[in-house]
């Protein structure tokens, strides 16, 4: 059932460009987003340590690459610039996973990073 409830707030990150998982909910400008875009090319999936698009960040684009999210911020965020229908797998700190849905290009501009443990691009 918290698969559900995570996969529901996921699917708020496609109608808003917002994404809750627990506390720190942050909305990117389209200005933000566009400079991120710079940062995180075609067929890649990008994690970033602060809201905004800031801060430190790990880019991936290998299947099953499943990195490990070293930060504890409550306001990071993050990019899925794959190609289209490629989600990426969130692997959340209570055991469920959570999916974004499928690129081009999805973005959340607020993400709680301490209930992130790893993320597997697609």
């Amino acid at each position: 059932m918290a698969r559900t409830s995570l996969r529901t707030k996921l699917a708020a990150v496609v109608a808003t460009g917002v994404m809750a998982l627990g506390t720190g909910v942050l909305a990117a400008s389209p200005t933000q987003a566009a400079a991120a875009a710079g940062d995180c090319p075609y067929t890649y999936f990008c994690a970033y340590e602060g809201p905004g698009y800031t801060g430190n960040f790990v880019k991936m684009w290998q299947c099953s690459d499943v990195r490990w999210i070293p930060w504890t911020s409550t306001n990071g965020s993050w990019i899925n610039n794959q190609t289209p229908g490629t989600r990426a797998r969130f692997d959340l700190s209570n055991g469920s996973s959570a999916y974004t849905y499928g690129a081009y290009y999805a973005v959340s501009g607020g993400i709680n990073w301490n209930t992130v443990y790893y993320i597997d691009p697609c």
